[in-house]
């Protein structure tokens, strides 16, 4: 009997295992006592581990790298072909140099300019930079410096000319010079320059170009987050990071209006005062903004694509915008660093209503290489550049 019963009890035993298998559920047998491993597994597995995720991270950065290097080809103009086209005959100026910005009284047809040499700024020997003018009534005109005492610590970059309801003229100017980012200011009498004020504080970080909106206030661009010796400059350029700004400055307080920029370049704004464009240099865009001239606040309105890294803004009297290209990055970069390789000049239209854009000058950089600035009065065209030291003033009407 007691045989049997232990037989009895152990096909019992057998059939509640088998049940607890069924279910999945593990007899306690099976795991106990836990299996001991081998140290020497188990830094594999750790290894195999470690090794898996690391993988994992690698062909992340892969993909991001990838993806965004097909996007800085793209946006650079590596897969850009150029045609030439001419705007009417054009003469080259010579004697100013690195003439980056400048802008046209509407008036008098008076040319600003504002040049320095940045070559020797860049090597750190700085020359004295100057603000030019040239007058398009004249048909033998030739440049004049309109700052004749400036020393090296003028380093003038975007300029913008204000025109007061009673006539009176400003014409503001960012500085480089001195160690600082700063914006100069200077009354403009009978085509004399006298400096009334200079402006600075911490947003005026990068700044690249200017537009006043009345005899003390302005809005500015900073084209990098990143100063020029800062590690994170680089991976700013390429990767395309958002994170530049157009800044107001309402005459006594600095703040930042329009964040989340690629690479804010150009900036102007329109007739009646309703509207600001800026440029993204980076995006290859330009980026409309709604304007509250009693705040100076900016909503934004839409972005309009161009075929080309957008550089310096100015306004034709129809209201539509003439915009300087950089329709290939990497010649410019190339002619920053020997400024005998040509870089293309690009010069369009754009319709801020309906966003279409017209090619009205491209060369390849025979005649003007990089410009950074087109402007319109009558039938002039007159074209500016970053390095050289010459301008090109093209008489539009021989084109008609």
């Amino acid at each position: 009997m007691s045989d049997l019963r232990r037989g009895a009890g152990s096909e019992s035993l057998h059939r509640t295992e088998y049940q607890h298998a069924k279910k999945g559920i593990p007899h306690f047998l099976d795991i106990w006592p836990p299996a001991r491993q081998h140290p020497a597994l188990k830094a594999n597995a750790w290894g195999g581990d470690k090794m898996r995720t690391f993988l994992i991270i690698l062909g992340l950065i892969l993909a991001v790298v990838i993806w965004r290097g097909y996007e800085f080809a793209s946006t650079a103009g590596m897969f850009r072909d150029l045609e030439p086209q001419m705007a009417g005959q054009c003469t080259i100026v010579p004697g100013v140099v690195g003439p980056e910005d400048h802008t046209i009284d509407p008036d008098t047809g008076i040319v600003y300019l504002s040049g320095y040499d940045r070559v020797s700024a860049i090597s750190g020997t700085p020359k004295p930079g100057a603000i030019w003018t040239y007058d398009l009534n004249d048909p033998s005109a030739k440049p004049i410096n309109a700052t004749p005492d400036a020393d090296a610590g003028f380093q003038p970059h975007g300029i913008s000319l204000y025109i007061g309801e009673d006539g009176s003229r400003r014409l503001f100017v960012i500085n480089h010079g001195n160690n600082q980012q700063a914006v100069d200011i200077f009354n403009v009498r009978e085509g004399a320059l006298q400096k009334v004020t200079t402006v600075t504080g911490e947003l005026l970080r990068t700044p690249n170009d200017l537009v006043a909106v009345s005899p003390d206030a302005f809005y500015f661009s900073n084209d990098h987050r990143f100063l020029a010796d800062d590690f994170m400059r680089p991976f700013e350029d390429f990767l395309g990071l958002p994170m530049t700004d157009a800044v107001f400055y309402d005459g006594e307080s600095f703040r930042s209006v329009a964040p989340n920029v690629k690479g804010a370049n150009g900036i102007n704004v329109s007739a009646d005062g309703k509207t600001l464009y800026l440029s993204a240099a980076r995006g290859g865009a330009l980026h409309v903004y709604d304007r509250d001239a009693s705040s100076g606040d900016l909503t934004y309105e839409k972005t309009i694509e161009l075929p080309g890294l957008p550089d310096n803004i100015e306004l034709l009297p129809d209201g539509q915008l003439l915009v300087a290209l950089h329709p290939k990055a990497l010649d410019l970069l190339a002619h920053f660093g020997d400024p005998t390789l040509k870089a293309p000049t690009h010069i369009v239209k754009v319709d801020p209503e309906g966003g279409e854009v017209e090619t009205v000058f491209l060369s390849l950089g025979d005649d003007l290489s990089a410009a950074s600035t087109g402007a319109i009065y009558k039938d002039r065209l007159i074209i500016g550049a970053i390095i050289e030291s010459k301008f090109l003033d093209c008489d539009l009407s021989s084109s008609n």
